[in-house]
């Protein structure tokens, strides 16, 4: 008799359960829900941020899941309601400007949205994005948005090279990835309707997986030989290591390695090219253009003895006659020399991207380079 009541509540619980959850997803939380938010167009060649989107998202494995909130228009920002004001700042970037392991009030643009009270802040940041792409997203935005535009800043990354090298190439000015990629697979019937009309049960369940795959990785022993950027990245060790001996062309010198015959070269040709072409499309606007640059762990570890990073974006800078480079090197070098524990400072665990800290050092030298009325 007991068990027979039980049973009963339990339905009960259940079905009362499901309809508070389908109220929810269809009244009150009107966002999509997903892992990543990514959303792939012009049959798989090009992907951005679905609009109105919200995810628990993790990317990397050693980096806590973090959520991430996107606007009408597939911006990432804080999820809360915009507050229209005078003044507007873009910028433009990979998944260091979009702000990958954390929250929107960590990121360096969240950190400025809270500081610089006057201005609205427009990332159009997204993970693998390139120059050829920050060019394409910032005509579209200008196309869609009547804004007048005080500054943009571009955050140029090490993997800019190979991903203009390898990832991207334009068919009619349009960037197209070099491998076609369709993320948004055709789902089940329940899949769909789980996340259309079951968004707390996604929400909820999300959670839950995160939390037992981080005591699964907190309870496996540390590898001796796991990846550890600071040992050494593939993508940006072109600024100390042989290129002979990164590139195909010489295959008794190449390593194991992804760059292809005169890669290199190739990448920071069209890096030029497509800042060049994106700083006559901001000037127009009579906004003010800046460029962004921060070393990686393994760039402080092993310098930049094969090619320097800071002279090649310098010199892009003064040749566009932009209004500035800000430049992390020699405050993340200072650090370094400073403290110990730097990498943990600085860098997220096992990987390239910023921490709180790092984020918030970057929006203060932001501050202080550019906005010095």
């Amino acid at each position: 008799m007991k068990f027979k009541v039980f049973l009963i509540n339990f339905f009960i619980f259940i079905l009362f359960y499901l309809l508070i959850d389908l109220i929810f997803s269809n009244f009150i939380f009107k966002r999509s829900v997903d892992h990543k938010c990514y959303i792939h167009v012009n049959n798989g060649t090009f992907y951005k941020l679905r609009n109105n989107c919200y995810a628990n998202m993790r990317i990397i494995s050693t980096i806590d899941p973090y959520k991430v909130y996107t606007d009408k228009k597939g911006l990432r920002y804080s999820g809360k309601k915009r507050k229209t004001k005078d003044k507007n700042i873009v910028f433009l970037g990979d998944s260091q400007t979009f702000g990958v392991g954390n929250s929107w009030k960590n990121t360096f643009v969240g950190i400025l949205e809270e500081k610089l009270e006057n201005y609205n802040m427009y990332n159009l940041g997204v993970p693998s994005y390139s120059p050829s792409v920050y060019k394409y997203v910032f005509k579209e935005f200008l196309k869609n948005n009547d804004l007048d535009i005080s500054k943009v800043f571009v955050l140029l990354d090490l993997t800019d090279v190979s991903d203009e090298s390898n990832r991207w190439y334009e068919v009619n000015g349009v960037p197209t990835l070099t491998e076609k990629k369709i993320i948004d697979k055709d789902r089940s019937f329940f899949s769909r309707f789980k996340k259309e009309n079951l968004k707390g049960t996604y929400i909820i369940s999300s959670k839950i997986r995160f939390f037992f795959r981080g005591l699964k990785n907190k309870s496996v022993v540390e590898k001796k030989n796991r990846y550890r950027p600071v040992d050494g990245n593939p993508t940006g060790s072109f600024v100390y290591k042989n290129h002979k001996k990164l590139e195909v062309c010489d295959t008794d010198l190449k390593e194991q390695t992804s760059w292809k015959c005169n890669g290199i070269e190739t990448g920071l040709d069209k890096i030029s090219t497509k800042i060049s072409e994106l700083v006559k499309m901001v000037k127009k606007k009579n906004a003010e253009f800046y460029l962004i640059i921060l070393p990686w762990p393994d760039t402080l570890n092993f310098g930049q003895k094969e090619f320097n990073w800071e002279s090649f974006v310098n010199k892009i800078c003064e040749d566009n006659n932009c209004d500035g480079t800000i430049n992390m090197f020699p405050d993340f070098e200072d650090l370094k020399k400073k403290r110990k524990d730097w990498l943990e400072i600085i860098y997220l665990t096992d990987d390239i991207h910023l921490t709180k800290t790092g984020n918030r050092m970057l929006s203060d030298k932001i501050i202080k380079e550019s906005f010095k009325e």
